[in-house]
């Protein structure tokens, strides 16, 4: 099993939900209004402010994991050629997961 954690601007939200749907990824924690800085830059602390992130945590099977990512590139790469910029905030981050209870 492996948790995947997307980060992403708020403004994404239909098109990444999109994806998890595409997927059958029907249990997710989402969190909203996540702030911090990174290469994309830094976000708003105001409350739904354009550059305030979401974040979402989902602990799925390993194969339908390497599926999503592969979505999840695919996506990224489509929207940083549309919009001619490699700086798209959007990003993916995958670890093993063990459920403990």
């Amino acid at each position: 099993m492996k948790m995947l954690v997307i980060v992403f601007r708020e403004s994404l939200v239909e098109q990444v939900h999109a994806l998890l749907n595409e997927y059958e990824v029907s249990a997710f924690s989402e969190l909203q209004n996540v702030t911090g800085k990174g290469v994309t830059g830094s976000t708003s602390q105001f409350f739904l402010a354009p550059t305030t992130n979401r974040m979402i945590l989902a602990a799925v099977a390993d194969q339908l994991a390497y599926r999503l990512i592969d979505a999840f590139t695919r996506f990224r790469l489509e929207q940083e050629a549309a919009k001619g910029d490699s700086l798209f905030p959007l990003h993916v981050f995958v670890m093993p997961c063990e459920q403990a209870v």
